[in-house]
Parts: C-alpha cells; sequence; structure tokens
C-alpha cells in the first residue's frame, strides 16, 4: 500500500472532528485568538453559545459561537491577528477561521501568512497535527 504524501498544492483545513477524537476543545483555541479585552466582553456570557449568523455576500444561514462572530467582524481587519510573530500553525488557523474554513494549499496560505510554501508544508504535512490542520486526501 502507497501512502500519499501532501505537496504544495494539496489542500488543507481545520478538521474538527480531530479536536473530539483527541478530547480536545476547538473553543479554547479560538477564545485564545480574542484580544484580552474582548476575552472580558466574553466573560459574562458563553463564548461557544451559537447563534444564527446570516452571510451577507451569500445569504446563507450558519450556526456561529459569540466568539466566532467576534473573530469575523472585529479581528478579520487587524493587522496583528495574523503576522510573522506568531508561530506558523497558529497563522494557519486564524486564516481558516476568517475564510470560514474553506480548504486552502500551502501555496494560498502562504500569500496570505507571509510564509514560504515549503515552511508549510513541512510543518503541517508531516504525521503530528497542529491546531487540528489536516491535509485533504483523496
Amino acid at each position: 500500500m502507497k501512502l500519499l504524501r501532501p505537496t504544495e498544492n494539496t489542500p488543507f483545513h481545520i478538521d474538527y472532528s480531530w479536536f473530539e477524537k483527541n478530547g480536545q476543545d476547538v473553543n479554547v483555541l479560538i477564545y485564545k485568538c480574542l484580544t484580552s479585552e474582548q476575552q472580558e466582553r466574553l466573560a459574562g456570557s458563553l463564548a461557544d453559545e451559537a447563534f444564527d449568523f446570516v452571510d451577507e455576500v451569500t445569504g446563507e444561514v450558519r450556526r456561529v459561537t459569540r466568539a466566532m462572530q467576534m473573530i469575523r467582524t472585529e479581528r478579520a481587519d487587524d493587522p496583528t491577528f495574523i503576522s510573522a510573530r506568531l508561530p506558523l500553525a497558529e497563522s494557519v488557523f486564524r486564516v481558516f477561521l476568517l475564510n470560514d474554513n474553506h480548504p486552502l494549499t500551502p501555496v494560498e496560505l502562504a500569500a496570505r501568512i507571509g510564509r514560504k510554501p515549503s515552511e508549510i508544508l513541512a510543518q503541517l504535512g508531516g504525521r503530528a497535527v497542529y491546531n487540528g490542520i489536516r491535509p485533504i486526501m483523496n
């Protein structure tokens, strides 16, 4: 049996089922993406409480958490949200949070986070899974 290895053109995404299978809560990582001021604002409520959100572009209704909504509306234009100072896997995780987890290749991710595709592939294409980010292999 030949194992397929991801390439720079293999799409990746956040595999939310990975968190469940590994006894982890993705909402903890999402919460850490908020500023301390945003975390304080959510302190009195449930950050992972879901509500209906209507996408203004597509009209699609989706369930999102308060923390995710805050990231998409308040952090999307913040130049510090995704920066070269963050660890690579953290930057990629944040890209997927902002783009509604649409699959992206290391080449596409490189353009968004300012890293080399080979560097992204080297970290995310191995056996270890960081922040639930996995390749989509067909």
